[in-house]
């Protein structure tokens, strides 16, 4: 499958756990957590445009700082998801430093801070150039764990429980089309908007007698036909249904948390899930309330995935990456 979209664990299965989604036909990237993020340039990180948080535990939000420094002096957006509190901790990191100097710099960053809570999203906003002090809070309705609804992707929660509110993620990639550029020249069809008028089209999945007006190349100049939305999309249209990725970290088995994460990640192609402990340590995994490799396979069967990638392994286990992988595997296959 053809994708616009590339997953890519940020650290080694040991390390602080985290993810970079770069989107291959954007300068753009999202992130799911923010751990250590030393393995990451500056340059992929001026590219994060959301940040998915799912709780701020230190291996969760150490990364902060780092994103902070990549990004200050930037005229930038960034917006940050996180569970109840996430405003209040964003806060009290920006507090952490002196800000007296920001009326010099001509561009200005803004972050955006989303909490999601059972009753609604409250959000705020915090600007360089007013020294991020916290402003423009508000409420919206949290409806169907649709957190963000963008022309390319979106973005569903689960608020899932590890002693504290913690969020599992799935983002969608929306369809896209592609053109094929050499049946487009052999038609003798002439580039321009109409391209684009047609993939719309397409995605919007209108009437296939739809009549779009294309320019064709003649000797001299150029002349005009209308022609049927579908006989454009046969000869010319590739259409592509994207990606699902699934990320949960940092979360109990048990049939509440089982039935949010089945629905959440329900055939995602990747599913990245924590698996800190091995499979004979599940009354270890349910006094910390994280999952082992067994649980997490049992998981992505029930949910369908395609793809199991486990990680967030325990610091005890270094000599047992394999087990791991094979514990987590045999449940997945069942």
């Amino acid at each position: 499958m053809k994708s616009g979209i590339q997953p890519a664990l940020i650290n080694d299965p040991f390390g602080d756990p985290g993810l970079l989604v770069q989107f291959l036909l954007q300068k753009r990237a999202l992130l799911f957590d923010l751990g250590d993020l030393s393995a990451l340039s500056n340059g992929a990180l001026l590219k994060v445009s959301h940040v998915f948080v799912s709780h701020t535990h230190i291996d969760h939000f150490i990364g902060f700082d780092r994103l902070l420094r990549s990004l200050f002096g930037r005229e930038k957006t960034v917006t940050i998801f996180g569970p109840k509190n996430i405003i209040q901790n964003v806060a009290g990191k920006l507090a952490g430093f002196t800000w007296n100097l920001v009326d010099q710099y001509d561009e200005s960053l803004t972050i955006e801070v989303v909490e999601v809570r059972e009753s609604g999203l409250l959000k705020g906003t915090f600007r360089a150039i007013e020294r991020f002090q916290l402003c423009d809070e508000r409420q919206e309705p949290f409806v169907d764990g649709l957190i963000v609804d963008d022309p390319t992707f979106s973005v569903r929660t689960a608020i899932l429980e590890h002693r504290v509110p913690c969020l599992g993620f799935a983002l969608e990639e929306k369809p896209h089309v592609n053109i094929d550029k050499e049946r487009l020249e052999s038609m003798k069809a002439d580039p321009g908007p109409w391209l684009n008028e047609l993939k719309q089209s397409v995605l919007r999945d209108e009437s296939e007698s739809t009549l779009i007006e294309v320019p064709f190349k003649e000797l001299g100049g150029f002349r005009t036909e209308d022609l049927p939305m579908g006989q454009l999309k046969n000869d010319l249209v590739e259409v592509f249904p994207g990606q699902k990725i699934g990320y949960v970290v940092d979360t109990v088995f048990n049939d509440r948390n089982r039935k949010k994460i089945v629905g959440l990640v329900d055939s995602a192609d990747i599913f990245f899930c924590e698996s800190p402990f091995l499979a004979d340590e599940e009354e270890r995994g349910q006094a910390r309330y994280h999952l082992t490799s067994r649980q997490a396979g049992i998981l992505a069967r029930e949910a369908g995935v395609k793809q199991l990638q486990v990680f967030h392994f325990s610091s005890r286990h270094k000599d047992c990456r394999e087990q791991f992988y094979n514990e987590a595997q045999e449940a997945f296959q069942g």
